[in-house]
């Protein structure tokens, strides 16, 4: 009987990874399921008896690497998430396996079909075995990855497409995702959540700022000390202003090398 946590803060991500588990393994008990930051830290804290780990990593109030670079963990980790960026410090943090979202169930598969030969080797030859993975991903750092240059984007009875490059910032509200471009003209897009488009956007140049909002670094005009632990962003040569979460700020500067 496998012991597993899942860390995840999206209900439909928790439900396919569920799914996917079963898929895979009937012989398994959830031990938990955590949304945030916050949340993960107080349990991990506690020690519990885990097995694996499947995790996000940006989460509601924050990043996850929080808590695995302040707790020692002795068991693996899964990551599943939208981000290539985090790759190096996933497999820095016990990580054995990276999922890009949307994964499939045969990725899935390879993934957790990997943790049972680790789990079933002695700890020398697994210690020796992480090792050989994490020089392998640091001598080759990227990610093969496409993402989406234009959105097709419906209205009435056309079709339009829109070029990413030309998208400032999204911005979710009520369930509606709005992308506006160069020339502030609003966009609805097709997807339902900002970390459903994140899925096809370039981590290395759109920045999630906030729970609501996400912003294309070429746009970015200047930035201002909001208050002790926010930022205004001017983007667009001053013509919107946004600003970062408390949460987001210290990783919104260290995406843009601050």
């Amino acid at each position: 009987m496998y012991k597993i946590l899942i860390i995840e803060d999206e209900a439909p991500a928790r439900k396919k990874l569920k799914r996917f588990i079963m898929e895979v393994c009937e012989a398994h008990t959830i031990v938990a399921e955590l949304e945030t930051v916050e949340d993960t830290k107080t349990f991990l804290k506690q020690a519990p008896e885990i097995d694996i780990i499947f995790s996000d990593i940006e989460l509601r109030d924050g990043n996850v690497f929080d808590v695995y670079n302040t707790i020692t963990l002795n068991c693996p980790i899964i990551f599943a998430t939208a981000y290539n960026a985090f790759l190096i410090d996933a497999f820095e943090s016990n990580g054995i396996e990276y999922l890009l979202k949307p994964y499939s169930l045969e990725r899935f598969s390879k993934a957790w079909n990997k943790f049972i030969r680790l789990h079933k080797t002695d700890p020398e030859t697994n210690n020796q075995l992480m090792e050989t993975i994490h020089q392998l991903i640091k001598n080759n750092q990227s990610v093969s990855k496409t993402y989406k240059d234009q959105f097709a984007i419906k209205k009435g009875t056309e079709t339009y497409f829109l070029k990413t490059e030309n998208i400032v910032y999204f911005q979710a509200d009520n369930g509606i995702i709005c992308a506006f471009d160069s020339m502030n003209k609003r966009h609805v897009m097709p997807q339902a959540t900002l970390k459903e488009i994140e899925v096809f956007l370039d981590p290395q140049k759109i920045f999630r700022i906030n729970r609501s909002e996400s912003v294309q670094r070429q746009y970015i005009d200047k930035i201002k000390r909001y208050n002790k632990n926010t930022l205004s962003i001017h983007l667009n040569g001053g013509q919107k202003t946004l600003k970062t979460s408390q949460s987001k700020t210290s990783g919104f500067n260290l995406w843009l090398d601050l």
